[in-house]
């Protein structure tokens, strides 16, 4: 059983501050989506894999002009989101019924600290039907937490493991390259760069 939910229980009013501290440990979001404005502009954004909220929150300060929606399967999708609603949707749904809604639809795709959460056999699956959202020309922006031999790595595991209850199994750096050029093409990736605090945060700019 996750011990998620008991730690939730515990925190009461102070989750979402505990939340964004636990969460600092492994990756800096702010860091993460300045990164995100760098590399691309785009007035309709996809989030999938969005969570409670805590990137979709950030970009809506980041991109003031866009429209944003957070799709993920969780019930708590966009629960613990703050912030100007007028342009942001969230939406408890799966890759492929959503995308078959929302085909060509949007100019940038994230894809943040979700894949190590589906089992592998599914990954190409999830990122073509993903893929279908993006308009010609649009871009993917694909971010996890690559695997290594490492304490940080292994503390990672851990937490993903037993907070969540997912069965977390993660790629290395290659193999993750390896599955976004089978899915969108060779010299398809644009840019790739490692989000502080650890080099086990691998960002990809991937173009349609």
């Amino acid at each position: 059983m996750p011990i998620g939910p008991v730690i939730r229980r515990i925190f009461g009013p102070s989750e979402r501050s505990i939340s964004e501290l636990y969460r600092s440990v492994f990756v800096d979001l702010n860091v993460l989506v300045d990164q995100i404005q760098r590399w691309t502009s785009a007035s309709n954004i996809l989030e999938l894999g969005c969570g409670e909220g805590a990137v979709v929150e950030r970009l809506v300060k980041a991109f003031p002009e866009s429209n944003i929606t957070g799709i993920d399967i969780t019930p708590k999708v966009g629960r613990l989101f703050q912030g100007d609603h007028s342009r942001v949707i969230f939406k408890q749904q799966a890759i492929r019924d959503f995308a078959a809604e929302n085909e060509a639809k949007f100019d940038l795709l994230l894809i943040l600290d979700t894949l190590h959460h589906i089992p592998w056999e599914l990954h190409r699956e999830i990122l073509l039907d993903a893929k279908k959202t993006l308009k010609p020309g649009g871009y993917l922006i694909l971010k996890d937490w690559a695997r290594s031999q490492t304490f940080i790595h292994f503390l990672s595991y851990f937490s993903d493991r037993y907070i969540t209850g997912d069965r977390i199994r993660y790629k290395s750096t290659v193999e993750l390259r390896e599955l976004i050029e089978d899915v969108f093409g060779q010299n398809c990736i644009k840019a790739e760069t490692q989000i502080r605090p650890w080099k086990n945060n691998v960002a990809f700019l991937v173009q349609v």
